[in-house]
């Protein structure tokens, strides 16, 4: 009885860690990019936009490289290029968003487009760094596009609360953890 509780262990903590450590990232992200923004005059000024898209990104990207660090040999290439792609994918959601609602008043389609613009903007750049290393890491775009969609079907208010982070980190953690997990086993294949 406890060999099997601890098989069962081993096997759920992966992806219980995958899920925490996404979903921490989400909130924390937030809190501590609102945070940066705030200090520089806050929003919708671009600066403040930016630094809380660096912030944001690098905080997420900082805390989801635990999860594939077995696969992703550069660590401060995952976290830079995340952070910066999402400093210019936080100002450029928030600028589709805009348009929809000033221009068309089409809110809910703004709101979708920003959170796809933010998935694809942190997503693609991880892409990028995953695809020599990871088979199938095209579907980690899908899934961080997904995490973020997930998320904000969640949102109740105007800031990012724990429900809104388990939702993100659901998906991309558990599509973190299946990509990486994935490749170790095509890799062990590989050996034999």
């Amino acid at each position: 009885m406890v060999k099997l509780r601890l098989i069962t262990w081993t096997k759920i903590k992966p992806w219980l860690v995958g899920v925490l450590l996404s979903a921490a990232a989400m909130f924390l992200g937030y809190e501590f990019g609102s945070e940066t923004a705030r200090l520089l005059g806050g929003e919708p000024g671009i600066w403040a936009r930016v630094s809380k898209g660096i912030v944001w990104g690098g905080v997420i990207a900082g805390m989801q490289w635990f999860i594939v660090r077995t696969v992703v040999l550069h660590p401060t290439r995952f976290i830079v290029a995340s952070a910066v792609c999402f400093a210019v994918g936080y100002p450029l959601g928030q600028t589709i968003q805009a348009i929809f609602v000033h221009h068309w008043s089409l809110h809910l389609t703004g709101f979708w487009s920003a959170l796809a613009t933010f998935g694809l903007c942190l997503g693609l750049p991880q892409w990028w760094i995953f695809r020599r290393q990871m088979q199938r890491a095209s579907l980690w775009i899908l899934f961080s596009v997904a995490g973020w969609m997930l998320s904000g079907a969640a949102w109740t208010g105007p800031r990012v609360d724990v429900l809104d982070s388990v939702m993100y980190g659901m998906m991309a953690g558990l599509g973190l953890v299946w990509l990486a997990r994935s490749q170790r086993s095509v890799s062990a294949v590989d050996r034999s």
